[in-house]
């Protein structure tokens, strides 16, 4: 059952989430990044993260490709129909999170001086809290379906439980005080 692609593939789904967070908080307390690539540095961290996040794929897709049909729970036509549904869904909501938070937003501009002057509470946050989680739970949850995988379902539970464990003892007591202090939180990037 834990075969090495699942086991690579829980451990980039972990060191994932720890990436960015660690990128995250330690240029909030350095501006170590910043300092040496300038302003626009959010744009090199977006590029990071992207890259980051497709090597957790990668390793997701393998385990999931080692063991297709592993736990048949529905009809394989359903199974494609749902899944395929899930997975757009989990697309379009990332992109419509995209669309609320642009890239700064999305890829923790705040820990590189870029503060928004207000929670966003339109798009997506006006159902879920954390609508790019939930799109990435939906982006994994749909192929799990699809190719009726144990490894699937195992990835996409990680995925969430990872989530969870980042959003309430990490990402959100780092961005709690993050806009607790704005004025030291923020970068004049005019100077």
């Amino acid at each position: 059952m834990f075969d090495s692609s699942l086991i690579y593939a829980l451990v980039a789904i972990v060191l994932h989430v720890a990436n960015y967070n660690a990128t995250a908080q330690f240029e909030y307390k350095t501006r170590t990044f910043t300092k040496l690539l300038g302003k626009h540095t959010i744009y090199y961290n977006v590029v990071y993260l992207i890259s980051s996040a497709l090597v957790r794929d990668h390793f997701v897709n393998e385990a999931m490709q080692s063991d297709v049909d592993s736990l048949i729970l529905f009809p394989q036509e359903f199974a494609e129909m749902i899944g395929n549904a899930l997975f757009v869904f989990g697309i379009l909501l990332n992109l419509w999170t995209l669309h609320a938070l642009g890239l700064k937003g999305m890829y923790n501009g705040d820990s590189f001086g870029w503060i928004m002057d207000a929670p966003v509470t339109g798009g997506p946050y006006q159902f879920f809290n954390d609508p790019q989680y939930v799109g990435t739970i939906f982006v994994c949850l749909g192929p799990a379906i699809i190719y009726q995988t144990l490894s699937g379902y195992i990835c996409t539970l990680a995925i969430g439980i990872t989530f969870y464990i980042s959003v309430k003892y990490v990402e959100g007591p780092h961005l709690t005080r993050i806009y607790s202090n704005k004025a030291y939180s923020k970068i004049n990037f005019k100077k």
